[in-house]
């Protein structure tokens, strides 16, 4: 993309990476009683609707599983769009350059919403949890630089074939 037409593209992916980080921190920075009651509350209704029954240490099993579910899956969204993020905008920077910085913040964001929660009521810092995020956040990273580093292996292979096409 030109400079000209890449910043609203630019814009866009950033409102979207900090809207999402918000998020992220303002959940995680919740209250840990009421966060596991919201939690326990979704999992009853899901439960009525699914007509599953089981028992009070069953149920605190599954509440902890999605929350962790949740957890995963929320780093995994910040380590793609961060990926995607300092790519487009620092398209013309070498990749070791833009490699360097998305781990940095992907690794800052999950390390910080840990270590915050020190600080928060009923909440406690857990660095299992922390690695957790961590490993989420760079499969995000990876899934990304995987796909991209394919997309330019197959550009250029394809460059190779058309280039031997026509005698050059």
């Amino acid at each position: 993309m030109k400079k000209r037409t890449r910043w609203p593209a630019v814009v866009l992916l950033w409102l979207i990476f900090i809207s999402m980080t918000g998020v992220i921190v303002y959940v995680s920075f919740q209250n840990g009683e009421e966060s596991k009651e919201l939690g326990k509350q979704f999992i009853r209704q899901l439960s009525r609707v699914q007509q599953i029954s089981g028992s009070q240490e069953e149920m605190d099993h599954f509440n902890y599983l999605f929350r962790q579910g949740g957890r995963i899956a929320a780093f995994l969204m910040i380590g793609i769009m961060g990926t995607i993020t300092i790519h487009v905008t620092f398209a013309g920077c070498n990749w070791l350059f833009k490699t360097t910085v998305t781990l940095m913040i992907i690794t800052a964001i999950a390390c910080f919403t840990e270590k915050m929660k020190v600080y928060i009521p009923t909440r406690h810092y857990s660095y299992e949890e922390m690695m957790l995020s961590v490993m989420a956040a760079i499969a995000g990273f990876l899934a990304v630089s995987v796909l991209t580093l394919l997309g330019r292996a197959l550009k250029g292979i394809s460059h190779l074939l058309t280039a031997s096409h026509t005698g050059l």
